[in-house]
């Protein structure tokens, strides 16, 4: 069943519609602030919203490269077979 859940993250509310553990996506919700917090903190020229934005690509960058990575050891699986 779908829930609403509101998360704040760097003053940002965001209200989410998902099937997940609530308490899942809160601690996601979590970890994005606490990234942006120290990116925040370890810079300072990084604004809240350019720190969420490093982090978008940052993700987006690691998911695409597990999707190589899983798509080889694919391949890999299949050879073995």
């Amino acid at each position: 069943m779908k829930e609403k859940i509101t998360l704040v993250v760097s003053g940002v509310k965001i209200t989410v519609v998902t099937e997940n553990d609530p308490e899942y996506v809160k601690s996601l919700g979590r970890l994005l602030e606490k990234r942006v917090s120290d990116l925040v903190i370890s810079s300072t020229s990084c604004s809240k919203n350019e720190a969420l934005l490093l982090c978008a690509l940052d993700y987006l960058d690691e998911r695409n490269k597990l999707m190589k990575e899983n798509e080889e050891l694919k391949e890999q699986l299949a050879k073995l077979k």
